[in-house]
């Protein structure tokens, strides 16, 4: 049986739970292949999407500092991809006998899933996006895609032309917004800067606010932490990669991804204390 050849796109690489969690789904549904971490200079990007197509690849995950500069050395992207203006899943398709490879954005749609997951209510809501980054794009996009009034909120107003659309506010500390779900998508509070002052204060806000991290190394940042302490409701970041992750599955390979499974070998090491 041929191998099945999947694998993630970026640098650095070396903190990656993609494989982790891809390699058990696969397992899991006896599908003999590997996912591998494929840390590439930006030099040397184009011939390793060259030689992952020649190679036959099903596809592959594209992250940091790839998501738009991969965009050019694809076949085609799709609309939602094109509208957030990064692909972070690339999958293949044949058309005529050929295969055609496809960017795409599964960080929208699995940013969502995490939230419907954890029981958030998005209907007639309003969110405050902190960030003006790629994550923050996809976030902001997915939200806005639901019908939720989305602000974002960054050090400096974001000069692209996608940001237009959207109110802006300047990213302080005291900065109070009476919104109804706020995301991190900044990397405050990631692993090793666990101890990164607070970027906003969940204290600060109503209590009908839920608070959102994408971060998910830690499982619980000091973000999370705080708000879990001021009484408001909080989703932790695994549910974005997670839901991302199940999402290329199934552009994979065509079947249903087994989510329980990936959610498994996530939460057993995030909670193992590993970084």
């Amino acid at each position: 049986m041929k191998l099945v050849l999947v694998g993630l796109l970026g640098h650095p690489l070396e903190h990656s739970l993609s494989p982790l969690m891809h390699n058990a789904a696969m397992k899991t549904l006896k599908i003999e292949g590997k996912y591998l971490l494929f840390d590439v200079s930006e030099d040397s990007l184009k011939k390793s999407v060259e030689g992952l197509c020649a190679l036959g690849a099903v596809g592959f995950n594209v992250t940091i500092p790839y998501k738009r500069k991969i965009i050019d050395l694809l076949d085609e992207i799709t609309p939602q991809a094109a509208e957030i203006g990064a692909v972070n899943l690339v999958y293949k398709k044949d058309v005529g006998g050929k295969a055609v490879y496809v960017g795409d954005n599964s960080d929208a749609p699995g940013f969502i899933a995490s939230l419907q997951s954890a029981g958030v209510d998005l209907h007639q809501r309003r969110a405050l996006v902190l960030g003006a980054g790629g994550a923050a794009r996809a976030v902001a996009a997915g939200l806005k895609n639901e019908g939720v009034e989305v602000i974002v909120a960054s050090r400096r107003k974001p000069e692209e032309s996608f940001w237009n659309r959207f109110p802006w506010e300047e990213l302080r500390r005291d900065l109070v917004v009476d919104a109804d779900l706020v995301v991190n998508c900044t990397p405050c509070g990631m692993y090793p800067n666990v101890d990164d002052e607070l970027i906003v204060n969940p204290a600060s806000f109503p209590k009908k606010t839920c608070f959102c991290d994408i971060v998910y190394n830690p499982l619980k940042t000091r973000f999370i932490q705080v708000a879990q302490e001021t009484g408001h409701k909080t989703v932790t970041g695994e549910g974005m990669l997670l839901f991302q992750g199940a999402i290329s599955f199934t552009k994979w390979y065509g079947q249903e991804a087994p989510i329980g499974v990936m959610k498994q070998v996530l939460l057993s090491y995030l909670q193992g204390g590993e970084n």
